[in-house]
C-alpha cells in the first residue's frame, strides 16, 4: 500500500558543531553520581527540527532519499499525512512546526 504523504528527508536538517565543557565544581548531583563519566556541553546538544520544508513521499522514493524499508514515524497535522525518517528524529529527538494553521509536535 503507498502512502500519500510529505516527507523530510535527513538530508534536509543541519549539522552542528558540540563544544564539551567539564562539570561545574558546584553544580549539585544526586549523591553516586560521578560526573567524570559524563558530557557536559556548552550549548544543547541537539537543535529541533523547526517548521522543516517538505516534499512529497513519491519525490523521496523516487530520488532514492528514502526507500520502502526505511523506518520512518507518520502522523497527521492540519489534515495531511506527514512523515519523518527515524533517523533523522534519532538526532534531533524534538520535531516541530505548524501544518495548516495547525500545531504539532514530535518527540523521539
Amino acid at each position: 500500500m503507498m502512502l500519500a504523504a510529505t516527507v523530510v528527508t535527513p538530508g534536509m536538517g543541519k549539522a552542528q558543531p558540540f563544544q564539551a565543557v567539564d562539570a561545574d565544581p558546584n553544580m549539585p548531583t544526586k549523591e553516586g553520581f560521578d560526573t567524570d563519566r559524563a558530557i557536559f556541553w556548552r550549548a544543547p546538544n541537539f537543535d529541533p527540527l523547526r517548521n522543516p520544508e517538505w516534499r512529497s513521499l513519491s519525490d523521496a522514493l523516487g530520488s532514492g532519499d528514502v526507500s520502502d524499508d526505511t523506518p520512518v514515524l507518520v502522523f497527521e497535522a492540519g489534515g495531511s499525512t506527514l512523515v519523518l525518517v527515524s533517523s533523522q528524529m534519532a538526532y534531533h529527538h524534538v520535531a516541530q512546526g505548524d501544518m495548516k494553521g495547525e500545531p504539532w509536535m514530535v518527540t523521539f
